[in-house]
């Protein structure tokens, strides 16, 4: 059962949810530096490819919480100008993936047919996401742009996803990369994912947007978090997830784990 709380909390909880973005990315990080710096194929860009359509899954969800915490007048200053920063590094990193970016670390434009139709297929999932965005940005009242982005997003994340397994099976090297390195980055990565998805949900419903989706989206994205975020923590042997690997990690999924304990009554 979800707690019904008042205005103030709900907006509260959003920011109570920053902490573990961070510390999911530094996780990420942290196996990336141990594990994969010097296991991703030899080709210039690779690693930085697979991480950027990584973080791609991320911002498809932080999109729809920007721009709802906007619309919501939750800071508006300060979420508005989020909104706008998410938008544009989604699109920078799109076009950074088809075409190369050297500040991004990605050299060169992407040869592979395959991939190019995975980001073609992402850059038009996202075309009416961003033109509803504008559209918010100019009046945060207008609900139907802001339901249109949330029900859009769940299309771009599968794209999105689609990308990262194509990106990952093209520049991966499995012959240096073991199964449980790669499953260790790949759920850690979709832990950030999931914070957005649940501030996106969380937002949703103290605005009355998409209800009853939103408050099933909420349950099965808590729950995979939490599930996820145990694995990290002590291994899950059964799934491939082996325990961390150093005590810096196991630190901070400890301090993850309680500022999840802190949360989750709010949204159960």
């Amino acid at each position: 059962m979800f707690m019904s709380l008042p205005g103030r909390a709900l907006r509260g909880l959003i920011p109570v949810i920053l902490p573990i973005v961070t510390l999911s990315v530094g996780t990420e990080a942290a196996a990336q530096q141990s594990d994969l710096k010097a296991r991703y194929a030899q080709e210039i860009g690779a690693s930085e490819r697979v991480n950027y359509s990584g973080k791609l899954r991320m911002l498809s969800q932080k999109i729809v919480a920007t721009s709802c915490n906007f619309a919501a007048r939750i800071d508006p200053e300060t979420s508005g100008k989020v909104m706008q920063a998410t938008k544009a590094e989604f699109e920078l990193i799109v076009d950074a993936l088809a075409n190369g970016n050297p500040d991004l670390g990605i050299v060169g434009e992407e040869k592979r047919k395959k991939t190019r139709i995975s980001i073609a297929a992402v850059k038009d999932r996202w075309t009416p996401v961003a033109a509803n965005i504008d559209a918010i940005a100019s009046d945060p009242a207008n609900d139907t742009a802001l339901t249109s982005v949330a029900q859009d997003s769940e299309a771009l994340l599968d794209k999105a996803k689609l990308l990262v397994s194509d990106l990952s099976g093209q520049y991966s090297d499995p012959s240096v990369m073991t199964q449980a390195n790669a499953i260790l980055v790949d759920i850690s990565g979709r832990q950030r994912m999931l914070t957005q998805r649940m501030s996106k949900n969380v937002c949703l419903l103290a605005s009355g947007i998409e209800v009853s989706t939103a408050k099933a989206e909420l349950a099965a994205t808590a729950d995979l978090f939490e599930t996820s975020l145990f694995a990290l923590s002590g291994g899950m042997m059964e799934a491939g997830v082996s325990p961390p690997p150093n005590a810096e990690i196991s630190d901070g999924l400890s301090v993850v784990m309680q500022d999840w304990d802190a949360l989750k009554p709010y949204i159960r």
